[in-house]
């Protein structure tokens, strides 16, 4: 396994930044490191978000791309949005929030979100809560997984990436409605919880915005661009206001990221082009 893992890897020197290619997935859409280990959900061979056809699944690699087990978990619709509480991996998978152990790989948690079916983004708030995006209600929601209940937190026009800190959720659009979804006129905004859900309009860029993170005064965010190869990731600076770039090829279907603020490197699935990319940012 590791021999084949290995032949899929490619190295390439862009701009200033190392990148490694990994190939061989089925429509990649999040990502997210524990530890020494990458996890990735696979939305299947059909790149339909919504649809219940159980070939959905979580590959498992090494931070340094290399292929550990390609279908690490199997049986999920089409999974997207992961985050991390204790040893528990929380997955949306289109109406339904799941949670497995990662010692076992058995499900643990199971919570079902009535009238949903496009369950996209989770980002941890403490360890009993999560923020979840639902895409194709418009709705964020905060979930107590403890007790497995959940609220509307804000109606937020096609909820994708969200990225929480210090009070503050960092949160995109895919587009500016749920009919035209990809219209490319989806906004970053910041939503201060702490003065009553406030809306801030960040950087003056509008996209097909997918993932979010926040490094510093750095919040990176993910466009799919208006094509299958013209995807970017978006930088903007909340202390100068200055918005950029970053420096790479253009990706087939930038989605959820994940950056390791550890390694320095930001690990980014390319949905359309089925596979996923590791980058090393600039210090």
């Amino acid at each position: 396994m590791k021999k084949i893992a290995l032949s899929l890897i490619t190295t390439a020197i862009l701009g200033f930044s190392s990148t490694i290619t990994i190939e061989g997935f089925s429509s990649p859409e999040s990502m997210i490191v524990n530890k020494d280990d990458l996890y990735v959900t696979n939305v299947g061979k059909e790149l339909n978000p919504t649809l219940k056809d159980g070939d959905g699944f979580i590959s498992k690699l090494g931070l340094d791309g290399s292929i550990k087990n390609l279908h690490f978990i199997d049986g999920l619709d089409a999974p997207k949005g992961m985050a991390l509480i204790g040893n528990t991996l929380y997955i949306s998978d289109i109406d339904t929030l799941r949670g497995f152990d990662l010692k076992t790989k058995k499900e643990v948690f199971s919570l079902v979100f009535e009238g949903v079916n496009f369950l996209n983004d989770i980002t941890v708030k403490d360890s009993n809560t999560l923020f979840i995006s639902a895409s194709d209600v418009g709705t964020i929601y905060e979930v107590n997984v403890s007790n497995k209940s959940y609220e509307k937190l804000i109606d937020f026009t096609t909820a994708n990436g969200l990225f929480y800190e210090d009070g503050i959720l960092y949160a995109a659009e895919l587009g500016s409605s749920a009919k035209t979804m990809f219209d490319g006129k989806g906004k970053l905004y910041k939503i201060d919880l702490k003065n009553n859900n406030t809306l801030s309009k960040l950087g003056s860029f509008e996209g097909v915005l997918d993932g979010v993170h926040k490094v510093g005064d750095k919040v990176y965010v993910s466009d799919w661009g208006n094509s299958k190869k013209s995807g970017i990731v978006r930088i903007y600076d909340l202390k100068t206001k200055k918005e950029s770039v970053l420096k790479q090829e253009l990706f087939m279907g930038s989605a959820d990221f994940w950056i390791d603020e550890k390694s320095n490197k930001l690990y980014l699935p390319q949905m359309i082009g089925g596979k996923v990319s590791i980058i090393e940012l600039e210090k």
